[in-house]
């Protein structure tokens, strides 16, 4: 019988002598992120290396994609998400380290989007509001999804019971994030077909409206 898929089981040696040959690459993230969470991991200068050559890895990722007119260029959101990365992948209990152990690059891109939706955010709390010439009444600009500024509060509380694929997907769309695009995109980053990743989106986007009593 084949053992070619079989995963690859490494001893705290074998990780040692890989850190200390410079051949960490050889290995998939998700395995260096496994070895980390490994309780018999007790050696902290080698789960160190292990945890710098992970974010080694996060960061001009992160960099590559993050919004460039966020504070700093950027920076400062790229090393908030590496910081917490680390602290998640040490953390038994962390959800995030599991789920970095399961999809590395996924995982922090997911973190990117919410950076990115919570600065887009803050954007339209702090920039004025347009003022209609006639009236000099502002304008209440629309949510991304059709809602008004005060729909989207309530919705936030909603948007938790959504089934996991259309939230995701209708968070990356409230980020602005295009449903297929030759660069990042929702379909790309959630691996469906854009037509896949539309329905999810409009699906999410009937039920909120449903629940808020839009359509009545």
């Amino acid at each position: 019988m084949s053992r070619e898929n079989e995963p690859v089981v490494r001893s705290p040696g074998d990780w040692r002598e890989l850190a200390e040959t410079d051949r960490l690459g050889t290995c998939e993230p998700e395995q260096i992120v496994a070895a980390c969470r490994d309780p018999e991991l007790r050696d902290e200068r080698l789960q160190g290396l292990l945890l710098d050559h992970l974010s080694r890895l996060a960061r001009p990722y992160l960099f590559r994609r993050a919004n460039k007119d966020m504070p700093n260029g950027g920076h400062d959101a790229v090393d908030d998400i590496v910081s917490k990365m680390a602290m998640a992948i040490v953390d038994p209990a962390a959800m995030d380290g599991v789920g970095f152990g399961a999809a590395f690059y996924p995982k922090l891109q997911q973190r990117l989007a919410d950076r990115h939706r919570a600065w887009r955010a803050q954007q339209k709390r702090t920039e004025p509001m347009p003022v209609d010439d006639e009236t000099g009444e502002m304008f209440e600009p629309p949510d991304a999804a059709g809602l008004t500024p005060e729909e989207a509060v309530t919705v936030d509380d909603l948007i938790a019971g959504l089934p996991e694929n259309h939230r995701r997907a209708f968070l990356l769309h409230r980020a602005g994030f295009p449903v297929s695009s030759k660069g990042e995109c929702i379909a790309t980053m959630l691996g469906v077909q854009p037509k896949t990743a539309d329905a999810w989106i409009k699906k999410a986007v009937a039920h909120l409206r449903e629940q808020l009593g839009l359509d009545r």
